[in-house]
């Protein structure tokens, strides 16, 4: 390790500096989690929140619900909703203290790593990105995955006492971060590979090579080996196994894919642009600094996955991408520590003004990223603490429809909904007729094994489970509210469904967004 930033004489005023960023990160957690309790909840989240309710009321994941996505997003959902019960807020509220927690798993990582100011500048200033990285990215799957990849990082350093159970939670953390993300299984790849490079580390190994790699996929087995064993004991492996391994991989197709090269340029050169310019000028002096060590390679193969990651989903989504994030965010904290070292110790004029130039450019970019939440300013200056409005539906609007399914049925009803408005029946606390509620499951044709099976399902659920209220999400039918059909004709489940409506149910509330049918007394 060459010397630098870590390796200069300790400034001045450094633990001062320190307890400022720590304050700064105490003081500001109170109003961005107002803040980020505003945040209208994306379509994928809402549906976690109500396949959460389901399954702590009786309806286990894959059997009271439907999804291609593998179990770890829909657990955290779950605990959330059982530790601050059903509200709007409840996801968003619970993902800001696991992104509080794993940022600091994050900042243990570059403290492991050498730096020295780094860790703290990450925690002053990542959570203000995270909370304002905007409704379809904050929470979602990538970015929530990949602050237990940090954790993993944290972990993996060589040396130290405790060395082997800390590489056991390095491969736990990845573990999990493959329940919520298949894809970045690349990263537990990664680590062991790693092992056999001669790479330079700031403490002696205390376990042998051979030893970490075999402990890394250890841990993990032992995270997939729970859920797998939690979901033989529960009944539903094999319907996650129908789910997410033969429909995902025989009929499952989604939006059709962006254009990648939009997607990226967009991201990083207009939505991310000052922190990715900070964080590749960390990542050069980082690399200037250590050279090929271990940290910096961990680093850099996070990076390898959140790309394998997006390339191998290849939809061109931009929230795929968002594992850059606080990866992005770590590497400004590196670059803001590597000239502020010299800025202060060595009184040179050209990184004291770079290091005053950087400082300056986080934040004003940080207040222009809140400022442009305005939305959810106003809801607290009104001193509330509501979702704004959100995917084509005013909170207004939002809480009508649930009240009204929650005065006219029951809390043994059941109700039924056609496209993505899952915080409604999530709100109102109502299970579903049957378990293929989304439209994703509607892509199944006659040739599909389980076409016949799934298809009874469904009309069982509306003959015996008959639903007293029905959402529909305009963008998937046509004509008028008396005379829907489906957009695409092909959609067995859609057409089920409104054939159900259209002999006993009619309109109680309509919007440009959404139709709620009643039951006909």
């Amino acid at each position: 390790m060459s010397a630098g930033a870590a390796d200069l004489p300790a400034t001045h005023g450094a633990e001062r500096q320190r307890a400022l960023l720590i304050a700064l990160w105490l003081v500001s957690a109170p109003f961005l989690c107002l803040l980020y309790l505003t945040a209208p909840p994306s379509p994928d989240q809402s549906q976690f929140d109500y396949m959460g309710w389901l399954a702590l009321n009786g309806g286990p994941f894959y059997v009271g619900s439907f999804d291609m996505n593998w179990p770890g997003k829909m657990a955290l959902h779950a605990l959330g909703i059982r530790l601050f019960g059903v509200e709007a807020w409840t996801w968003r509220l619970t993902d800001f203290l696991l992104m509080q927690a794993l940022a600091a798993a994050a900042a243990w990582f570059l403290w492991r790593a050498g730096w020295r100011m780094a860790p703290f500048i990450f925690l002053a200033l990542y959570p203000a990105i995270y909370v304002t990285a905007g409704f379809w990215t904050a929470g979602q799957r990538d970015i929530v995955a990949a602050g237990f990849l940090f954790a993993a990082a944290g972990a993996a350093m060589p040396g130290g006492r405790g060395e082997g159970w800390r590489v056991l939670l390095a491969g736990a953390c990845v573990g999990y971060a493959v329940l919520i993300r298949p894809t970045y299984l690349t990263y537990l790849v990664g680590l062991m590979l790693l092992e056999a490079l001669p790479l330079a580390t700031p403490l002696e190994r205390r376990l042998p090579r051979v030893a970490r790699a075999i402990l890394y996929p250890v841990g993990a087995g032992l995270v997939l080996g729970a859920m797998a064993l939690s979901g033989l004991w529960r009944g539903n492996f094999d319907d996650f196994w129908a789910q997410s391994f033969v429909f995902s991989l025989s009929i499952y197709v989604g939006e059709a894919p962006q254009d990648l090269l939009a997607t990226v340029e967009r991201l990083f050169l207009r939505s991310w642009h000052w922190f990715s310019g900070l964080g590749a000028l960390g990542l050069a002096l980082w690399l200037w600094r250590d050279r090929a060590s271990h940290a910096v390679i961990l680093a850099i193969g996070m990076g390898a996955t959140f790309v394998v990651s997006f390339l191998v989903q290849n939809k061109g989504f931009g929230y795929h991408l968002a594992g850059f994030i606080p990866l992005l965010v770590a590497c400004t904290a590196v670059a803001l520590d590597w000239l502020g070292a010299r800025a202060f110790s060595a009184r040179r004029p050209l990184a004291t003004g770079l290091f005053a130039a950087a400082v300056l450019l986080v934040v004003v970019g940080t207040v222009a990223k809140i400022e442009n939440h305005r939305d959810g300013l106003a809801v607290l200056a009104q001193g509330e603490i509501s979702p704004v409005a959100g995917w084509g539906m005013t909170e207004a609007d939002r809480q009508q429809v649930i009240e009204m399914i929650r005065a006219g049925s029951g809390p043994e009803a059941y109700v039924a909904q056609y496209g993505t408005r899952y915080a409604l029946l999530y709100r109102a606390e109502r299970r579903h007729s049957y378990r293929y509620f989304t439209p994703a499951a509607d892509q199944i044709r006659p040739d599909f094994p389980m076409y016949a099976a799934w298809m009874a399902e469904v009309q069982t659920g509306l003959r015996e489970r008959t639903p007293d209220f029905v959402v529909l999400d305009r963008r998937w039918a046509q004509g008028p509210a008396d005379g829907l059909t489906p957009l695409d004709p092909d959609a067995p489940i859609l057409g089920a469904l409104l054939a159900h409506v259209a002999e006993g149910h009619r309109v109680a509330f309509e919007t440009d967004a959404i139709i709620l049918f009643e039951a006909v007394p």
